[in-house]
């Protein structure tokens, strides 16, 4: 009998993380690129074409006082170009580099639901091919406002506050979302080792 409810402790583990890797990043203050609006896939097949994305502030801190702005730098390689960006609410773009968003937020943004993905703003891309994957990356912009150079968001209620975003695959050079291509899954706490060791 224990080892039917050991295996089945197991089973649901192993199944709740396989499941977890598809979904929003599980840390607070995340920044990433999904291609649905609750910030659920990351990673997807797609044919060429148009093709839209959401850029999603997932877990924001700052839940209960919204976003007041948010500075990022947003890149792809592979064969997709960006047709354009539309930000969420009463937004200004005060960024002159290229791929850079330094936004503006006149009213600060919430999910008015309290789910944690925040849209700050929607990606409209041309796919050119499938034969090969568009990476998406995700960085601070040149002129950061943290020491650090990070992505960052406004907190809402106080816009002296700045707080520092994190890329949901771990980091600058790893892309945060992938089209037609091997997935990069979201960093966690608990890994493969941490699930076995609880057997030993």
């Amino acid at each position: 009998m224990k080892q039917i409810v050991t295996a089945a402790f197991l089973f649901t583990l192993v199944f709740t993380a396989a499941s977890a890797w598809a979904q929003l990043d599980p840390d607070d203050d995340g920044i990433g690129v999904y291609f649905d609006p609750c910030a659920c896939v990351n990673c997807v097949p797609m044919e060429p074409g148009p093709q839209q994305g959401y850029i999603v502030i997932t877990h924001p801190t700052a839940q209960q006082d919204g976003v007041g702005g948010w500075e990022a730098k947003i890149w792809t390689e592979g064969p997709g170009v960006i047709t354009g960006v539309t930000f969420q609410g009463q937004a200004i773009n005060f960024a002159n580099r290229e791929d850079e968003f330094i936004v503006g937020i006149a009213v600060p943004l919430y999910n008015p639901f309290m789910y944690p993905a925040v849209i700050v703003a929607t990606i409209d891309f041309l796919l050119l091919e499938d034969s090969e994957p568009l990476h998406w990356y995700i960085d601070g912009v040149y002129f950061h406002s943290l020491p650090e150079k990070v992505p960052a968001y406004l907190d809402g209620d106080d816009y002296n506050i700045i707080i520092e975003l994190q890329q949901p695959t771990g980091g600058p050079t790893i892309p945060v979302a992938t089209i037609n291509g091997d997935c990069a899954v979201p960093t966690t706490e608990a890994s493969w080792g941490g699930v076995k060791s609880l057997f030993r």
